[in-house]
């Protein structure tokens, strides 16, 4: 009978210790270091480009299920991310995110409305298609191109 009263002795002060460490990592983890150039809540602007400078264009695929991002200019361009938003049936916002490498070469993206894994799954009554584009130059420097899809 001592055996198991020191077992339990031994697994309850275990317990105690492993409550106390988890709590002394959780309080640790939820210190928040602030950047040193800006305050709290305060987002530094990213300076805009038009869609011309960077030769952007964007049209429906011609089966009406795919956008298709072109960029032609990407002489100084390092990458560029993108965030195609829409509405979809029933009013329903919807939207899809990627990024692509320029490596040299003009960018020519295809972007389908929907869901694809083994079968797409198409959405219908697609509107207000609007694109947003992050540009990484070569230099690091970060731009935003806005564009929407002229209906």
């Amino acid at each position: 009978m001592d055996f198991l009263k020191d077992k339990k002795i031994v697994i309850g002060a275990l317990i105690l210790v492993l409550v106390i460490l988890g709590g002394i990592f959780f309080l640790v983890s939820k210190k928040q270091v602030k950047p040193e150039n800006t305050a709290a809540g305060e987002q530094q602007e990213i300076p805009k480009l038009s869609s011309d400078e960077i030769g952007l264009s964007i049209a429906m695929g011609e089966d009406g299920r795919r956008v298709i991002m072109e960029i032609s200019k990407i002489e100084d361009i390092e990458e560029v991310e993108y965030q195609l938003s829409y509405t979809s049936e029933g009013d329903i916002p919807r939207g899809v995110i990627g990024m692509v490498e320029a490596k040299g070469r003009s960018i020519k993206k295809e972007i389908v409305l929907g869901t694809c894994s083994d079968v797409c799954h198409y959405d219908e009554d697609v509107s207000d298609i609007k694109i947003i584009i992050k540009v990484t130059k070569i230099d690091g420097k970060v731009y935003q191109v806005e564009k929407a899809l002229e209906e």
